[in-house]
């Protein structure tokens, strides 16, 4: 897999305005992982720190935050989660959007998030 990384920014592609949790945002998370070329679940298997996160999900309100690395088309995806600890796992994408969150906003995609190394991620601690 020696494909370009994308460089430009969601922030012109997707707009989050208003937009409730549920199917819309589910359509948002899957255009967004769509638009970055996210690899297949365990393409980057072997990479280990290596690996590139293609999206970031995150919760707006709260502290968790969804590093996604691989995605299977539909609704499972594989990353980095980080909540009260950090854990590399599976997770369904339906399950994200579907969340509603303190405020009622549910989770949103980090349109300003460029794809990097999990290794960068992990040092960074955010992601930016």
């Amino acid at each position: 897999m020696n494909r370009p990384l994308p460089t430009e920014p969601l922030d012109r592609h997707i707009n989050q305005n208003c937009v409730p949790p549920g199917p819309r945002k589910l359509a948002q998370f899957k255009e967004a992982l769509m638009l970055r070329d996210t690899p297949a679940l365990y393409a980057q298997e072997d990479k280990e720190e290596e690996a590139f996160v293609y999206v970031k999900v995150f919760d707006p309100c709260g502290s968790w935050t969804w590093f996604i690395t691989e995605w299977d088309g539909e609704d499972q995806a594989f990353g980095l989660v980080r909540g009260h600890c950090d854990e590399l796992g599976y997770f369904s994408l339906a399950e994200l959007a579907s969340v509603q969150g303190v405020m009622g906003i549910g989770l949103e995609i980090d349109v300003h998030f460029l794809p990097q190394t999990l290794g960068d991620v992990k040092r960074r601690g955010n992601g930016l």
